[in-house]
């Protein structure tokens, strides 16, 4: 995983009415799942599963605010292209494709619809750092039994490490005090590492729409 460093950016949120034994504020856990999209794969997929877990601590700021910060990990599951090629002569087949995972840190808040209200908003933002780890294959095979020794395989891959901005904003209700589900969508703008360890100028940006589950203690 890539050097992420340790900015935080506050994130407007809002939330439910917090206990009087909350009052000063909480810590919590937060898991998501659900689809990320690429803008921009380059591939002929651009949809995949993800997943993510976080810890943070929030601070009273108010009657209905809460306000905090965040920091946690998470992966979104392959995409790949692939072909193939048969001209009764030659068959060939190619594919390649990645994953990612990656480390975040970050602000969140929370702002209540009501002192009486258990809905909430919730926005965040802050830094994340990836690693995009590339694998491709590509195998050869003819069709007359009498040059099968030159049928072949080959596989590449490599990683690519890389980093930038998130910022999320979404809905959510509180099932208990200490217990909520929430919808988040989620935006990120990233650039891979250069060989000096710096963002290269070429951004690219995905999205994520997650279905969540946060307990807090």
């Amino acid at each position: 995983m890539s050097k992420y460093g340790c900015m935080a950016l506050l994130a407007i949120a809002c939330s439910i009415t917090v206990p009087a034994a909350q009052a000063q504020g909480s810590f919590f856990i937060a898991g998501q799942a659900g689809q990320a999209t690429y803008d921009n794969s380059g591939l002929s997929e651009d949809k995949a599963d993800t997943s993510a877990l976080s810890l943070g601590y929030r601070w009273q700021a108010g009657s209905i605010t809460q306000i905090g910060l965040e920091a946690g990990g998470g992966k979104v599951g392959e995409i790949s292209d692939s072909y193939s090629f048969d001209d009764g002569f030659l068959s060939e087949e190619g594919r390649i494709g990645f994953d990612v995972r990656y480390a975040h840190v970050g602000a969140n808040a929370r702002f209540n619809f009501g002192t009486n209200s258990r809905w909430f908003a919730v926005g965040r933002a802050g830094y994340m750092g990836y690693k995009q780890d590339i694998k491709a294959s590509y195998s050869w095979a003819f069709n007359d039994p009498f040059l099968s020794g030159l049928n072949g395989t080959e596989t590449a891959s490599e990683s690519e490490d890389g980093g930038g901005a998130y910022f999320g904003a979404g809905i959510g209700v509180d099932v208990t005090p200490n217990f909520n589900i929430n919808l988040m969508y989620n935006g990120y703008a990233y650039s891979a590492l250069d060989e000096d360890g710096e963002l290269e100028d070429d951004s690219s940006t995905a999205s994520t729409t997650t279905l969540g589950l946060e307990l807090r203690f």
